[in-house]
């Protein structure tokens, strides 16, 4: 029996066209085309939500000391805090100044509710347009010698929380309020 290798090499081509034709019905869109190509996506950035309140905070660092002020650029009042977050190897201290007072009242209290950061609370509330008074500053103390060993980082987070009132009318700062209405690109899909 004589075999017909033009009919085998016909009938591998067809399953080779099927197998491929196959395979690129799962590529139909570009979308799909780049999903399937890549492997792992990163994401870097940040997105500026607002609930009624919106801040700006102010730093700078002199002598090893970090100058604090936050200004409340939104229309309507807020509460607003910072967290600081350190390694564990350094010793930070915290005072706070105002010109031309030499003991002035300190409007900045901390929370030891956190064990990841320190947590100070500006107590007055911060009328729209207006910035905390005097200033807040964080105090990095940690011998000199070993400044050129290491790198560090002290991070300053501010938040703010727009003033809600409690039955009775009193101000109170709600800092589990939950942002549910993001409307962006995505929005509607």
């Amino acid at each position: 029996m004589k075999k017909d290798y033009r009919k085998i090499g016909a009938a591998s081509a067809m399953t080779l066209g099927l197998v491929g034709l196959l395979g690129m019905a799962s590529v139909q869109t570009p979308k799909d085309a780049s999903a399937y190509f890549t492997t792992y996506v990163s994401a870097g950035g940040s997105q500026t939500v607002s609930m009624g309140a919106q801040t700006e905070i102010h730093e700078e660092i002199e002598n090893m000391t970090k100058q604090v002020t936050v200004t409340n650029v939104s229309d309507n009042d807020c509460f607003v805090r910072v967290k600081v977050f350190y390694s564990g190897d350094l010793n930070i201290s915290y005072q706070y100044s105002k010109e031309g007072e030499k003991k002035p009242v300190n409007p900045w209290t901390q929370s030891f509710e956190d064990d990841e950061c320190d947590t100070w609370y500006y107590r007055p509330i911060l009328k729209k347009g207006e910035s905390t008074e005097g200033v807040f500053e964080i105090k990095i103390e940690k011998p000199a010698e070993d400044f050129g060993k290491d790198s560090f980082n002290v991070v300053v987070v501010q938040e703010c929380t727009p003033v809600t009132y409690n039955e009775e009318g009193n101000p109170v700062a709600d800092w589990n309020l939950v942002f549910d209405g993001y409307q962006g690109e995505e929005a509607g899909e």
